[in-house]
């Protein structure tokens, strides 16, 4: 049974911000063309692009714990990808606890896409030499609960 996700491509019209928005279309077309790995992927990163444009949003309104957070971030050098690396690895913690951007609950929804990312990008070494599988429906799921996060907190 194929999905169609044209409530998906309703909610993704929604997204004010161009860059996140730009993902989560790739997100989107790659789940059509059964690159459901990759979907999984641009879907992170378009969360990720998301929280990082609204904290500099909040730095521009005056947000005094954004605009530290902000020139946190604008100290990495792109040559320093364990710096962007360790970045990425708190940004639910920086969107959750100290910026409020979103709810525990959404956190937890987050980190299971964070973790289902890590799988898509990185080989497995399973003993037995088993893949992960990703199936559509899930992944369905998984896209359709981010843009509602998106959609929910927009500042």
């Amino acid at each position: 049974m194929k999905l169609h996700l044209s409530n998906l491509d309703e909610l993704v019209q929604r997204v004010r911000n161009p860059h996140p928005k730009n993902y989560l279309n790739e997100a989107i077309v790659s789940y059509r063309t059964g690159a459901y790995r990759a979907s999984m992927i641009a879907t992170w990163i378009a969360v990720c692009v998301d929280i990082i444009e609204k904290v500099k949003e909040l730095s521009a309104t005056g947000d005094g714990t954004a605009k530290v957070i902000e020139e946190k971030l604008n100290k990495i050098s792109p040559s320093d990808s364990a710096s962007m690396l360790a970045f990425e690895n708190g940004i639910l913690d920086i969107a959750c606890n100290q910026l409020e951007l979103i709810s525990t609950i959404e956190k937890i929804h987050l980190e299971r896409l964070k973790e289902d990312r890590n799988i898509c990008a990185h080989p497995t070494f399973s003993i037995d030499g088993s893949h992960f599988h990703l199936w559509p429906k899930q992944l369905c799921l998984t896209l359709f609960n981010q843009q509602i996060i998106f959609l929910y907190n927009a500042r």
